[in-house]
């Protein structure tokens, strides 16, 4: 078979970098962009804040728009006003700094947390040492699930001195730490709190599968007392933390939602508030830009280094402004559609679609689904993130739209009121929805239920 080389015509669509970045910078949380606007400063010399409240002169065009084969020297002309806001005199490096890292807050681990109560005991130092071997083998629930045997072997001392060391962390806050199981746990947190219950300790030790499944006449049977006080133990029970060590997140800083707009409501009218603290506006440095003046001295290697800057820097400026024009266009729609939440913080949703808002605002639906994602908004009721308004629906018979976020609302609060002992089957709670005017079929019902995380009628019936 003979190779043979042949010209072709074919049509191929490809994104470039700049279309990259702006996907990108447009799907980003406000905390990562953040980190993304401080990276492009660090890579690029000419992009910087612009903390001047410049705006463009009347009849003049946006930047975007302005024709790309322009004159450098004319591009250069329309910033000839923030040449003059430069500092005359160039920052002393010999000037004092203040350390903003000995502002950074940390974030206490829970080993360092026992440690810290252990230096506060009365103990030897073979115990002590002992004792900070357990704290290494605590598991992210604060149970210790290593053996006294791999603790005094590592400590080379005796089993029973590792056995003090695990005693002197059960003593430590929060209570039930160290333990060796959840039953352990328990009677570790009876103890602290000084609870006398020997019935209860008996529960725990023998009858915890029974008591997650609400078998409670079992347990009387087994225990011959009536069923009231197997009831009166468990509910002291509850307030027992099978999680020693639940309330501490292990690892570094947690994150935080960090706002992309604010919505304020001034008399009848809300108004929309980017947060431009979180993402300041950017510009390109006059400094840099004077360089590029035919008189400036700059050789054109140099020329041509600052024009590829410039360039970039201006791409990335346009991206993170469609960004947030985007954000607030999207909010503008929500805050249109869902007028009836935000007056009270109350009042039920309406189906909002994300192609809906795609078709209103005139972009591709994967810009709408980036533009809500992981974007927050911040209301008088609370944070709330873009998506959380955005929900297919019902229309009631009266011809009122309702959201599925609506509905799911409503099958909490019926879960909420149901009667312990009788608890409401799906099949039930879709026909208390229809008698309230939403016809949801059983399989919808389930399915919303399974996403509040709510078991099934047999599974919360207490027997």
């Amino acid at each position: 078979m003979e190779l043979q080389q042949r010209p072709e015509l074919r049509q191929k669509m490809t994104l470039s970098p700049q279309v990259y970045q702006g996907l990108a910078i447009l799907a980003m949380p406000v905390a990562e962009l953040q980190q993304m606007v401080e990276a492009e400063m660090l890579e690029n010399p000419v992009l910087e804040v612009d903390e001047t409240d410049s705006e463009p002169a009347e009849g003049e065009e946006p930047l975007e728009e302005r024709e790309d084969e322009r004159s450098w020297d004319e591009w250069l002309e329309m910033y000839d006003d923030l040449d003059q806001i430069e500092p005359t005199s160039p920052r002393d490096p010999n000037a004092e700094q203040a350390n903003t890292e000995e502002f950074v807050g940390g974030v206490q681990t829970f080993d360092d947390y026992l440690l810290g109560q252990l230096t506060l005991l009365d103990i030897s130092p073979a115990v002590s040492h002992a004792a900070k071997a357990v704290v290494g083998s605590l598991d992210v629930d604060g149970f210790f699930r290593g053996s006294l045997e791999e603790i005094a072997t590592l400590v080379g001392e005796s089993v029973d001195v590792a056995k003090a060391g695990l005693e002197a962390i059960q003593q430590l806050d929060p209570p039930g730490v160290g333990a060796r199981d959840l039953a352990e746990a328990l009677c570790l947190q009876m103890e602290f709190l000084g609870i006398d219950e020997p019935r209860l300790t008996r529960i725990i030790k023998d009858h915890l599968d029974d008591v997650a499944s609400n078998h409670f006449k079992r347990v009387a049977r087994a225990l011959r007392v009536d069923e009231d006080e197997v009831r009166r133990l468990v509910e002291i029970l509850r307030i027992l933390n099978p999680r020693p060590a639940g309330a501490f997140s292990p690892g570094p800083s947690p994150g935080y939602i960090v706002p992309d707009v604010t919505v304020r409501r001034f008399d009848e009218d809300w108004l929309i508030i980017p947060n431009n603290e979180a993402l300041p506006a950017l510009r390109v440095s006059p400094r840099y830009r004077s360089m590029l003046r035919s008189g400036s001295n700059a050789d054109d290697e140099t020329r041509r280094y600052l024009k590829d800057k410039i360039r970039s820097a201006e791409s990335f400026i346009r991206n993170v402004d469609r960004r947030k024009d985007t954000v607030t266009r999207i909010t503008e729609i929500v805050l249109e559609v869902q007028r009836d939440f935000f007056e009270d913080g109350r009042g039920p949703l309406r189906p909002l679609r994300l192609e809906d808002v795609a078709v209103e605002i005139g972009v591709h639906l994967s810009t709408v689904s980036r533009g809500v994602t992981g974007k927050y908004m911040a209301t008088p009721y609370g944070l709330f993130e873009l998506k959380y308004f955005f929900s297919g629906g019902y229309r009631t018979s009266t011809g009122m739209d309702v959201a599925s976020t609506s509905i799911k609302q409503r099958l909490r609060e019926l879960v909420k009121d149901e009667d312990a002992s009788k608890p409401l089957s799906d099949q039930r709670l879709a026909e208390l929805l229809t008698a309230e005017g939403v016809t949801v079929a059983r399989r919808t019902v389930a399915k919303y239920r399974e996403e509040l995380g709510i078991e099934p009628s047999w599974a919360r019936r207490r027997r």
